[in-house]
């Protein structure tokens, strides 16, 4: 999270909260929703910070992966393997790209004789990404079992490709989904914001008295509860 995007939080907070305070409340104190909805915003946008970072990580390492397997596939050693990966992938997606960096860490530790399988699980701990962690759990096996090394990495290679492009086919038909969650999540405040627009009395009952209190946060509360229930049907991962 950098200042834009605390600053972004606190800008999609603030109008939330002005939201909230005149549609459901009529009154200023309604801002107080402000100290709820700011967490959640930042929480939010740092996760889906989080999975757009994860999700080109993990296609960086699809493509570390296919160059290791191909200098395996002509006699290098693991090592040398992954000392070739760096070199290719700072050519192809420069040197500061997270997995040249990543690479960069991992070749410096592989001359002082830490495992392989070791570097791959620390990298898969502290990204988060699955398919880190399933390579390298597969790597290890192999390489103690001294099986048909090359094959089973190519394999897990394709295995790794396909789930990238089910999860790409998924998110390309339910994009539309998405699309219609977000218009239905504004319909009912559009709907709230017309009729106070165009009769105003007709909900004056609501913003006085205990009664019409009640009523209108019984109605913020379910409007809140349906709109994190339509985020989680259009969430869908592999």
């Amino acid at each position: 999270m950098k200042g834009a995007d605390w600053a972004a939080c606190t800008g999609m907070a603030a109008a939330v909260s002005l939201a909230v305070a005149w549609l459901f409340y009529r009154s200023p104190a309604g801002m107080i929703v402000f100290f709820a909805v700011w967490p959640v915003s930042c929480f939010q946008r740092r996760r889906k910070k989080a999975r757009i970072r994860q999700e080109i990580l993990r296609d960086q390492f699809k493509e570390c992966i296919r160059v290791v397997t191909a200098s395996m596939h002509v006699g290098y050693g693991a090592e040398n393997a992954f000392l070739e990966a760096e070199k290719e992938l700072v050519q192809l997606l420069g040197s500061q790209a997270d997995m040249c960096r990543e690479l960069r860490l991992m070749n410096r530790q592989l001359k002082l004789n830490v495992p392989i399988e070791g570097l791959l699980e620390n990298l898969a701990n502290r990204s988060g990404v699955e398919e880190i962690f399933s390579f390298g759990q597969v790597f290890g096996y192999a390489k103690r079992n001294g099986s048909d090394f090359v094959r089973i990495l190519r394999d897990t290679a394709e295995r790794i490709s396909e789930k990238a492009e089910l999860e790409q086919e998924i998110r390309t038909m339910i994009a539309a989904r998405q699309l219609e969650q977000k218009i239905m999540n504004a319909v009912p405040l559009g709907i709230l914001f017309l009729i106070d627009l165009t009769s105003p009395e007709f909900l004056e009952m609501m913003y006085v008295g205990a009664f019409g209190r009640i009523c209108m946060t019984g109605c913020l509360a379910a409007y809140v509860g349906a709109y994190f229930l339509s985020r989680r049907l259009v969430d869908i991962r592999v």
